[in-house]
């Protein structure tokens, strides 16, 4: 599985140009939806424009399975960009993305996680409540994460 996880993909991103430069990007901005502040998104746009990254922006939360489907499927590399761990999670499960995500992976795209794309990645996130709140719309009876890595992120 590849994976690339960060906290500020904008700082440490040029270290993997190799596997961006003139590929196909899925950009998932969904952690970032109810953020007041979100310049890493705008910073995490201008580096894979700089590398030459050809970018299909998508937010889980509103688009159709299919859709979604579409873009993983045509997609070389897989960007989470940071937000609310919770919100994003939730996001995953309830459209399924999470079993799309894993098989893409399973297929040997690389995933890039910055902050909440970095946490989903554990067996819970239930461990960054005390910096990530909960949104009163979290619909997940647990708090499990995607189980992609064997440890926590703290971005």
């Amino acid at each position: 599985m590849k994976l690339f996880l960060c906290s500020h993909f904008s700082s440490v991103g040029s270290l993997i140009k190799e596997e961006i430069e003139n590929k196909k990007v899925a950009f998932i901005p969904t952690a970032s939806l109810r953020e007041g502040y979100t310049g890493y998104v705008g910073s995490a746009r201008k580096l894979f424009k700089k590398l030459g990254a050809i970018v299909t922006e998508i937010d889980i939360s509103t688009e159709a399975y299919s859709t979604i489907q579409s873009v993983f499927e045509d997609a070389d590399v897989i960007y989470f960009t940071g937000g609310n761990s919770f919100f994003l999670m939730d996001q995953l499960r309830k459209t399924r993305t999470d079993g799309l995500l894993k098989k893409e992976l399973a297929n040997g795209k690389l995933m890039i996680g910055e902050s909440a794309g970095a946490i989903i990645c554990a067996p819970s996130i239930q461990y960054i409540e005390q910096m990530d709140e909960k949104p009163e719309d979290y619909s997940q009876e647990d708090d499990a994460g995607l189980d992609l890595i064997d440890f926590y992120v703290l971005p």
